[in-house]
This record gives C-alpha cells, structure tokens and sequence, in this order.
C-alpha cells in the first residue's frame, strides 16, 4: 500500500548494551525472541508481522538454551543452560550466567516460564521421575534459588514443548503435540483441558500479551498462532511466520502490547473490516523494514489499517493499490486474468469473496503461492461455479514466504486490497413484458362473492426481470405502479416465486423500496414460509389516498391523480436456481391482517385469505376452509381449480400491457363487452378484447 518514500534504520530491540557483561534489559521488550539450535542462536521476532533477524550468534555457550521466560520484575531472561544443566540468567547481549541452584532433579528442562510478577521461574519435563517445579528468583525471598518440586510429572502427564503464563489469571498454557489446549494451575500442579483446534505440530514456543493473548510457534514450519485466552476465544488462528527449528523456545515480556513498533512499517490491507483488516482483527498485514518487494511502484506503512471506507488511499497523497489490474471481468466458470506488477522474485496469493459473506473463506483462494518475478506478468485465475452476481472483494498478497493465509502477518511484501464485480456465467436477464413496458394485474375483492365485478379493487402495472445462466435463476427484480384501489376493504399486496424455496433467497441483501423510500420495518421475504414470497405491503391503503370529494384512489369520475404508490424490490439468490419463473409470476392480494373484510366473514380472515389469478393455487398460508364458505366460487383444488366461478370467470386478471380499468360499479363485461365471450372460450374468441377500442370508453377511467 502506498509508495515508500524513505525508510528508517531499524531500531533498536528495546535492548541495553551500554555494559557488555550482567546489564538488564532496559524496558519491557515488545518483541518476542526465539533461541534456536544445539549451539543457541537468539532472534527478535516482531510478532504482528512475523519479521525475525539474529541479535545473537553466541551465547557463549555450545549446547541448547531451553525453558526461557522474560522476568519482568529484574527485566532479565531465564533459562535452563544444557551445558550447565542448571538455570541461567540471560543479559541484554544475551550472554548467559549460571545460576547457583541446586538441581533436584538431575535433568535438563525445555519447557519454561517466568510469573509476570512475584519472580518465580517455572520449568516442567514430563515423567513419573521428573515433573512440575518452582525456583524463587526474588533476591529478597529467602527462597531465593530453592528448586521446589510442585508436582510429579506423572499426575501432570502433558506431552509440550513450552507453556506461557497468562499476566491475566497467573495460569499457564500450552499447545500440546495433537493441537489441545491445556490451562495448568501453577500452584496446584493440576491440569484441565480447554479446547481442542486440531492443529497439530510441536509447540516450542509460547507467549503471551497483556490481553490474555497466547501466541504459540510451530518448530517444523514457523506459523505462529494466536488464541484469544481471556475472551474464550480457543480457535488457533494463524498470526504470523517466524522462524522454523527442531530446537525452539521462546520468551517475551508479558506486560507489552503486540503493536507495530515505531521504525518498523508495516503495510496494511484496507477491505471492510470483516475481512481482517485491523491488527484486532489479525488482518493481513506485511513488514516493510527491508522493502525490496511490492507491487506496482512502491509501498507506504501505517500503525494500523485505514479500512473501507476510510482507505489510505482516500486519505493520502499517494495512492499504492497499482500493482495489479483485471484484464478480464471477473465471471462465474471462466478464467479471469489479472495482470500483476512486482518489484522483484516472490510469491502472490489471492482471495475472492464469491458468495458476498464479508469473508475470504478456504474455497475462494483463486491464486496459491503463483511464483512471480520483477515487472508485469499475466496471473490465472479459474471462478468456480456458484458466484454471487455484485460488488465484492478481492485480497491479492505477496511475499517471499509461501502458505499465507488471507489474514495474519508476513515478514516482507505487501496486500492490496480491492472493491471487484462478479459476474454470472453467461448471465441473461429476461423481461416481462418488456424492459420498459408493464403489464397490469387486478382484482375484484369480494371472493367468494362476485361483487360488482368492477375488477378495481386494487389495480397493480408490473415489470419483472430474471437474471439466469446456465445453471439457473441468479437475481429476480420486480417493478410496480398501483394504478386503482377501487375497495373498502383493505388489502395488502405480494408476489410469490413459484419454484424458490425461502432459503434459497439471500435475505441480507433483497431490498424493497417504495416510493424510492427502502423499507425496512418488515420483513420483505415472508418469514415462515417454505417458498419465497415477496411482501409489497400489507395494506395498499398506507400509500394511496382518495383525495377530496371522492371515496376510492383512481376508480371515480373526476377523482384522477398521479400514480401515489411505486415500488422496486430486487431479490438476490445464494445460488442458481432451476425455476420457471416467467410473466408477472403469481401476484396476489390478501386481506390486511385484523381488517373487517365483509359481512359473510363472522370474523377478520387477515393473511389466510388469498385472491391469485385463475388455477393458480394459494400459498401455504391461505386457510383452505375458506373454500368451503357459500359465495360464486367453484373452485377444485383437486382438480387444480382455482378462484374461478362456474362459468369460468375470475376474481383476478393478467393483461400483458398498461389496461385502463373500469370505473367504479361498472361490470368489467360492460365496460368490455368482448369479455365475457374470451372468457367463455377458453381465450380463444376474442383475444384482443382488452383493448381501448373494443371498450365501451364511457366506462373506463381516465386521469
């Protein structure tokens, strides 16, 4: 990110050196060191990062220096020397001194700690001969370098390699050879186990952060793992890369924060956090301190990330996200290509998040440790079937290291971060009847009634689009003008799917505005319904109004106004799906929920009651007693009959194009006199019936 304009020296490790023998260290360290090999060699390790180098090449000593922990209380580290085969005080210069305790034990120790207060070292070796002890390290205690055995290593059978001790609770923990946490009271000798990650590997190192953070070091491949201790958080997630060795233990003081350390630049990714982008958030994040490989023309650090929308790169002079461009759009089932700048030889990972989940989940790496070399080349990237259609995120990592994850640290490189569009395979969106045409749905409200059969009632211009590949359905949107409320009753207004099952729907995202207002104060998606059902409004009566002078919105000579009520919902899916899902698909209206709904309902019939287009059956809420009640209705749910009279006629109509309706109290077959004939006919006569010119104009309303 951003271009490194100059880079300062590396600081200083927080380390004195100004006396060359017995110094302490001058503050609390916050970086961790690693003593590695038979003959000890010492690196810093700045854990947000991963970036290690040697402080340490001799230690004057040519055997293993194990067990080591950071004493905040002298500022010295503590260690169990192999060649002495006793404990060792390590100094600033990392020259170690003997310390005269007398071991009990007779054996050497590679697991170790020091409490973050009261001065006690801790070393434990499993085994019914060895175990669990304490030395007092307080010059003032008049324990001071006593070896206390605190139990025996077979009641504290535990297979580590290193514990830490909590500066939150005063317990140890450790990561044991199959991945299992285990918390050890100190005091006590007993043990419990915590969690189980599956992570399996030798632990050989461990520390802790002021926050009850437990990192732990893998010795066979460097990964550092970071577990969220004092919040139960026990997952091991991947932090950081250091360095790798057979002979591997680590210390730390404690009490110092896990932060970007001032000299030392670290890049950050700026994706909306979800993606782990802050530190708090183990975002991907690499260190600049030897900044010989990026992308594009360079790169700039911060202390922390800037993520979206407050990306560096709004904030900033320079704008560092250049090292890569799409050369091809991004399409579900096809190779995309993305033409990548580095500075130098190194390694490039990517992420696409295909389902929109905010997340750069296992199965959306679409690049894996793809070599590169200095200047542009043409990187491939193969988009699996099951893309989610939209605006998404895209993470692009580069790094001399290999295995990187889409969150944690590395030790070099740079992430960049950007907003991409996803596409469906071959996507076709189909309109209904037209992109820019409507079609009009209406109906009479008195079922099982014929009414005035006036088809006014509540008068609906619909436009649908379907988005499909070839896989299937991939998006579904719904335009609406609500043209006539010619009823006293009130009604409400939905649109079922046929053939989309609710979970099927992406609810996160479907959206439903009326009046270019987004709604917001139900749920658009029926809740409870096994098939997707899209709910417009519940009372068409909250968005229209009659005006004076009149009793009914649009249906009365001389009460005409402008469309009141518009509306626009688009309904995303999780996948494509096989569905028909052709015309205005099932518009229907329902009675508003606790409404007086006519004086043949002894009480309000609400939701269950349904009105849909002829045979087309009710969705799962309409209450089928309903059919039993004495009216005009003929209806043969057996025999797929729906809402229809025994003459054929319906209570609602589709007419592919803008109809102008009836007045109030005019029969439809009046205002129409082909009408009835169509109908009789089965569609066959008179198929042009609804046309201006074959009306009886007198009757239709007009503006």
């Amino acid at each position: 990110m951003g271009k490194l304009l100059a880079l300062s020296a590396v600081t200083a490790l927080a380390l004195s050196s100004t006396n060359a023998i017995g110094a302490a260290f001058d503050e609390c360290p916050a970086l961790a060191f690693l003593t590695q090999g038979t003959v000890p060699t010492t690196y810093s390790v700045d854990l947000v990062t991963g970036d290690f180098r040697v402080v340490a090449g001799d230690m004057q000593t040519k055997s293993p220096v194990n067990g080591l922990g950071f004493n905040p209380e002298d500022r010295y580290i503590y260690g169990w020397s192999y060649e002495h085969n006793v404990p060792v005080r390590v100094h600033d210069d990392f020259s170690i001194e003997p310390l005269a305790v007398n071991n009990i034990a007779g054996v050497g120790f590679y697991v170790g700690d020091v409490t973050p207060s009261g001065s006690k070292y801790y070393v434990y070796r499993r085994g019914s001969a060895y175990g669990l002890y304490v030395i007092d390290l307080d010059p003032a205690s008049s324990q001071y370098l006593i070896m206390k055995k605190v139990v025996d290593g077979a009641t504290l059978n535990l297979q580590i390699a290193d514990f830490a001790i909590n500066p939150r609770d005063g317990m140890a923990y450790a990561v044991d050879n199959a991945g299992v946490l285990h918390q050890l009271d100190l005091e006590s000798g007993s043990s419990a186990v915590m969690a189980e990650s599956g992570v399996r590997g030798t632990y050989g190192a461990a520390y802790f952060d002021p926050d009850g953070n437990l990192y732990v070091s893998n010795n066979s491949d460097g990964y550092i793992y970071r577990l969220a201790v004092d919040v139960g958080d026990f997952s091991m997630s991947r932090f950081a890369s250091g360095p790798s060795s057979n002979i591997n233990d680590g210390s730390r003081c404690a009490l110092a924060p896990v932060s970007p350390i001032v000299g030392l630049p670290v890049d950050f990714g700026d994706a909306p956090d979800s993606y782990g982008t802050y530190l708090d958030s183990n975002g991907a994040r690499h260190a600049l301190s030897n900044s010989v490989l990026y992308f594009g023309e360079g790169v700039d650090g911060e202390s922390d990330a800037s993520a979206y929308p407050l990306s560096d790169d709004e904030n900033d002079l320079i704008d560092d996200e250049d090292g890569v461009q799409f050369a091809t759009a991004i399409t579900e089932a096809e190779r995309t290509v993305a033409i990548v700048n580095s500075s130098g030889d190194g390694f490039v990972s990517a992420w696409i998040d295909l389902d929109h989940n905010g997340l750069f989940d296992a199965n959306e790496q679409v690049l894996f440790d793809e070599p590169v070399s200095a200047g542009k080349q043409s990187l491939y990237m193969d988009i699996p079937i099951g893309v989610r259609e939209g605006d998404s995120w895209s993470r692009f990592r580069l790094s001399s290291v290999t295995g990187l994850s889409p969150t944690g640290g590395a030790p070099d490189g740079e992430v960049e971060d950007f907003p991409v569009t996803l596409h469906g395979a071959e996507t076709v969106t189909n309109y209904y009847p037209s992109q820019g045409g409507w079609s009009t749905v209406a109906f009479e409200d008195n079922w099982p009634i014929e009414g005035d059969y006036d088809m006014n009632d509540l008068v609906v211009y619909l436009r649908t689009a379907v988005s499909s590949n070839a896989v299937g359905v991939t998006n579904v949107a719904v335009a609406g003008e609500v043209a006539a409320v010619g009823a006293a009753y009130h009604n409400g207004f939905a649109i079922r799917l046929p053939g989309v099952s609710t979970d099927l729907v992406d609810r996160d995202n479907v959206s439903l505005f009326i009046n270019n207002r987004k709604i917001s104060h139900f749920s658009v998606i029926e809740e409870g319904r096994d098939e997707a059902i899209l709910m417009v409004t519940y009372n068409v009566w909250d968005f229209v109004g009659t005006g004076d002078f009149c009793n009914f919105y649009r249906t009365e000579p001389d009460c005409g106004s402008d469309i009141q009520m518009s509306f626009k919902a688009n309904i995303p899916l999780l996948q494509p799906v096989q569905a028909d899902l052709r015309g205005v698909f099932d518009p229907f209206l329902f009675a508003t929920p606790g409404a007086w709904h006519g004086g043949h309902f002894v009480t309000a019939p609400g939701r269950g009651y349904e009105i849909h287009l002829k045979n087309q059956s009710p969705t799962e809420a309409f209450n089928y007693a309903l059919f039993d009640e004495p009216g005009d209705d003929d209806s043969d749910p057996a025999a797929g009959e729906y809402f229809q009279t025994d003459s054929g006629m319906s209570w609602a109509l589709e007419i592919g194009t803008r109809w102008q309706h009836p007045i109030e109290y005019r029969d439809i077959s009046h205002a129409y006199p082909q009408f009835a004939d169509f109908v009789k006919s089965g569609g066959i006569v008179n198929p042009s019936w609804y046309l201006v010119d074959n009306a009886d104009q007198s009757l239709l309303f007009t503006h």
